[in-house]
């Protein structure tokens, strides 16, 4: 080498560093940020950024440890389920929907962030299913043309937001107030939008369940959404086989009128379980105008579970006004056509028309679906159809008390089981309140009692729902009194009903 290549090999100039100017990427941040190439600031779940543009605060899933193979072989058999369960995630705070001052409820932009919270949060605490959510797919787009509807969504949601914020409470008042105003508006004034009338009917039906703070008012509510479906059909005799037919051509929009009415029909025959009583309206038909691909977002997939457990209903009001006929069925009891009053209560027709129903149940299948959670529910639905069979039978025939109650127990346990194969807080969990209450009613065995005060407290804890306080309030008592009449060997069977009528316990199963 020579002394000249030398001389340049020790005079080279280090490369220079050139440093970019601008934001970095975020690599801890939620994935909407990173995807923008924005900084977040970590807010978890719902970052500031999201927060302020009302985009959806995605995060990143918590990678396993390595080398656990338990865990893994979990999260593979999951991932390769054709439809994997939907569940609730962490639910956000409230105050990250909020910006500003909320103590005007009547301003453009607490409406807004209330409807926010409505699409994001609240409606996933409805229903049983993503696919078919009709509280957005329908009540979203009829409230964008009737602001009266608009008014009872944003009171049903923040009514919500103040259980889970004390701070909302004084706001949320004040929109159920401006509801309530214009349910009545509406009603004087429009007596003939037959859709509105009764989608504001039931949404406030829905939000004083959930309330729980206004005695029977979500009753009151579900009978005016009766009277706005027997404007339309005129008299008693209307409400014949084609009476659902007829009922949907009153509707402007034939998909929102048919969740309308299975709505109406589901609280409808949950309400006449509760309170031991007639259905409001021989609405059982209204039960085939499901979608027949589409689970409901009520009752998924237990229609025609629910068109049977009606039609129980219907013969345990024939055989109370049979037993006691001074308590006779009130005028306006829907009467089912089938129903044959004045037959004896020990007639073998009664017996058969009893047996009939038993083997409806017991030979129904669920309609095919690959989410295991909706699958579940339409059986727990079909096992509490059958303990409501079971006592209405053990009422009318007290001398098979000892096959009755086996059986009974049998769809206790088959309930249990149930709930134990459903993930908690996923989608189906909405409308579990109904087969766990009537399990609870008749659980002897304390691991089933255990089982279902688990599920109720955390039900409670991920959804906030009143109305399951008060149902476990009652279970818990009735649980107790049946421990101490055991203790002091007391023969007389205390029953659910007699806690519910005697303390005017206002029961709401929906």
């Amino acid at each position: 080498m020579s002394s000249r290549e030398v001389s340049l090999s020790n005079r080279i100039v280090p490369r220079r560093v050139i440093k970019k100017r601008g934001t970095t990427r975020e690599r801890t941040g939620c994935l909407t940020c990173r995807q923008r190439k924005k900084r977040c600031d970590l807010g978890y779940p719902v970052c500031k950024e999201c927060v302020r543009l009302n985009y959806m605060c995605k995060w990143e899933d918590p990678r396993p440890v390595a080398g656990d193979s338990h865990r893994d072989r979990a999260v593979q058999q999951v991932n390769q389920m054709p439809n994997p369960p939907f569940r609730l995630s962490c639910s956000p705070d409230p105050i990250l929907f909020w910006v500003n001052d909320h103590a005007d409820g009547t301003s453009a932009s607490s409406r807004r962030h209330f409807l926010r919270y409505y699409t994001q949060t609240f409606t996933h605490l409805l229903t049983t299913n993503i696919e078919n959510n009709s509280f957005l797919s329908v009540f979203l787009p009829m409230a964008m043309h009737s602001p009266p509807l608009m008014t009872s969504l944003i009171a049903w949601s923040s009514s919500h937001l103040s259980l889970r914020d004390t701070s909302f409470q004084q706001v949320a008042m004040q929109n159920r107030c401006a509801a309530l105003r214009d349910l009545r508006s509406a009603l004087d004034s429009n007596p003939r939008d037959v859709e509105t009338n009764l989608a504001m009917s039931l949404v406030l039906c829905s939000l004083e369940s959930i309330m729980a703070d206004n005695g029977d008012a979500w009753f009151l509510h579900l009978n005016g959404a009766a009277g706005v479906i027997a404007s339309k059909l005129g008299t008693e005799e209307s409400f014949d086989g084609h009476c659902a037919t007829r009922m949907l051509q009153k509707f402007e929009d034939a998909h929102s009128g048919r969740w309308l009415l299975r709505n109406f029909a589901y609280r409808n025959i949950v309400m006449s379980v509760a309170r031991d009583q007639a259905p409001l309206l021989n609405s059982h038909q209204f039960l085939r105008l499901d979608e027949p691909r589409l689970p409901d977002s009520h009752f998924g997939l237990a229609s025609e579970i629910l068109e049977i457990l009606y039609h129980t209903t219907a013969l345990n009001e024939e055989v109370k006004a049979t037993i006691h006929p001074a308590s006779a069925l009130p005028k306006s009891a829907e009467v089912d056509p089938d129903m044959r009053p004045g037959a004896s209560v020990q007639s073998p027709e009664i017996m058969t028309r009893f047996l009939s129903l038993e083997a409806r149940l017991t030979l129904w299948t669920c309609p095919p679906s690959t989410d295991l959670s909706l699958r579940l529910l339409a059986e727990s639905y079909r096992s509490s159809a059958l303990i409501h069979l079971y006592r209405v039978m053990r009422r009318t025939f007290p001398g098979q008390q000892d096959e009755l109650s086996f059986k009974t127990t049998a769809q206790v346990a088959a309930i249990v089981g149930y709930i134990e194969q459903m993930p908690t807080r996923s989608l189906p969990e909405c409308t579990l309140l109904f087969p766990l209450f009537l399990a609870g009613g008749e659980a002897t065995e304390e691991a089933h009692i255990k089982c279902i005060r688990h599920r109720m407290l955390d039900m409670i804890e991920s959804r906030g729902f009143r109305n399951v306080e008060i149902a476990l309030s009652v279970l818990e008592k009735l649980w107790r009194l049946r421990i101490a009449r055991k203790k002091a060997d007391a023969s007389v069977r205390v029953d659910w009903l007699d806690i519910v009528q005697q303390e005017g316990v206002n029961l709401s199963l929906s």
